[in-house]
């Protein structure tokens, strides 16, 4: 397998890592997660110098007044939307040449951009960490990135 698949692979399911955080966040589990971490959080908290880890990336931006963030969760929403979708677009169009041996993808946005998916994923990432602001969601983005640069 090449180095550029392994990366792109990596990226997807770090992707899904991050989505998955949303899912397990709203569960059960999400009790057993703060059962476990908040001791190690509250520890972090409580010295100057490692604050900022547990109160990083836009904590205000769960439910805030401020006309501005409500625009930013409102881009964020679309980013995730509009990357979602075209992200399955092109993946039923890459799949479907597969599918029925019509060759690779050249049509559509494979006509102007050589990897739409991975901007899909890259977009439908940014909107996640606009709409889920932890710090966790953030380095998987930007590790997400980092991979499809290889």
């Amino acid at each position: 397998m090449e180095k550029a698949d392994v990366a792109a692979r990596g990226a997807i399911i770090l992707s899904f890592i991050v989505a998955l955080e949303i899912v397990i966040m709203i569960s059960p589990f999400a009790l057993f997660f703060y059962a476990v971490f908040n001791p190690i959080l509250l520890a972090l908290d409580r010295f100057a110098a490692t604050r900022w880890l547990t109160a990083f990336f836009l904590p205000h931006m769960v439910v805030s007044p401020d006309p501005a963030l409500k625009a930013i969760r409102v881009l964020g929403s679309v980013a995730f939307i509009v990357g979602a979708v075209v992200f399955l677009a092109c993946a039923v169009q890459v799949y479907a040449g597969k599918l029925l041996r019509t060759g690779p993808a050249t049509r559509g946005l494979y006509a102007a951009i050589r990897h739409p998916q991975y901007l899909a994923l890259g977009v439908t990432g940014l909107g996640l960490a606009i709409l889920w602001p932890r710090f966790l969601t953030l380095v998987l983005l930007a590790i997400m990135l980092f991979l499809y640069y290889l």
